[in-house]
């Protein structure tokens, strides 16, 4: 372990769970580590940090750790053992896939909490969420306020892999103004790849489901990425959409992976990804849902979206996509 100051001052506690003042020991490390030791005094920060909240977890809670991950679960040993591996395998497949456009810079190791109860799950990330109450998840990719994190109930051991997966494209994709849909399309593009999930579903009742739904207001609110926190058919046709506008570009245009790349570094949250995805493949946005829904209004409005004071900065959805996992360098 490097030497690190003490920073016990700096591990604040709220509803019963450890929450580090980042900022301050940001400053601790800034001002009394040498240079060269600031990516081990940043992974020492964070064991002390991880192992304050498996003080007050309790029960059968342990820390495990690789190259590149710090892991507080209870799960058993086969499970530990497994996640050990398909974690630190999912991020080299993760990274090649994503070639150039994605990365892992960062200092620290990546902190994930598999928590071994739903209460304990909400009970902590519900301190990242303004009003106070979290939506509907089964993971999250957090900003840490200067420590991005990843945290997921594990009660039944059974997507403990798709999960991570699902985060740690959001993690590796960070650094990138993406809009929310392509970047959920792609983290479930991940799952697909490399755990074999099949999450994509659509039939005749689920497509009706979508004529339905998408109108003038409705396709807005998806372009922005507010359609994800709005629980219900909202939500989940979201997802829905996302996929089948991905599968349109990978698919129906057979894009080639220089295309698809090339989109992904280039695609900005600020209209959708348009300009990128009508340069590139030839085809607008509102080109790809007409050819989904028929006819609407489906391109995104840009004078309501930068008119809207809620949209002025990247939206979040159900997955905060936080900038870095840890604070951003300094000037």
């Amino acid at each position: 372990m490097a030497s690190l100051p003490d920073i016990s001052a700096h591990l604040h506690t709220s509803q019963g769970f450890c929450y580090p003042d980042w900022t301050a020991i940001f400053d601790v490390i800034e001002q009394q580590v040498p240079e060269a030791e600031w990516n081990a005094a940043w992974e020492t920060a964070a064991r002390t940090w991880v192992d304050r909240i498996r003080s007050q977890l309790g029960g059968n809670y342990n820390i495990y750790e690789t190259a590149n991950f710090l892991i507080l679960s209870e799960a058993p040993m086969r499970v530990i053992k497994d996640a050990c591996r398909s974690y630190e395998d999912s991020l080299k497949r993760i990274l090649a896939s994503l070639a150039d456009v994605g990365s892992d810079e960062g200092r620290g190791k990546h902190v994930v909490f598999m928590f071994a109860t739903i209460d304990d799950y909400y009970g902590y990330i519900t301190h990242f969420y303004p009003d106070g109450e979290s939506p509907m998840s089964s993971g999250v990719f957090l900003s840490g306020n200067g420590y991005a994190h990843f945290a997921f109930p594990t009660v039944d051991y059974s997507s403990y892999r798709t999960v991570m997966v699902h985060e740690l494209t959001h993690s590796c994709l960070s650094h990138l103004p993406l809009p929310v849909w392509l970047n959920e399309a792609l983290a479930m593009r991940m799952e697909q790849v490399i755990c074999g999930s099949d999450i994509f579903h659509l039939d005749q009742e689920v497509f009706e489901k979508h004529a339905a739904h998408w109108n003038k207001e409705t396709i807005q609110q998806f372009w922005t990425g507010a359609s994800w926190k709005i629980p219900g058919d909202s939500s989940s046709l979201s997802y829905n959409m996302a996929q089948v506008l991905w599968r349109k570009i990978e698919a129906d245009l057979a894009a080639s992976r220089s295309q698809i790349l090339f989109f992904i570094s280039v695609a900005d949250w600020v209209d959708a990804g348009d300009t990128g995805c009508t340069e590139i493949f030839g085809v607008s946005l509102a080109d790809l849902v007409t050819d989904f829904l028929g006819d609407g209004p489906w391109a995104p409005v840009l004078p309501l979206w930068q008119a809207d004071p809620l949209h002025s900065d990247p939206p979040d959805d159900t997955d905060p996509i936080p900038p870095s996992r840890q604070l951003p360098p300094s000037p």
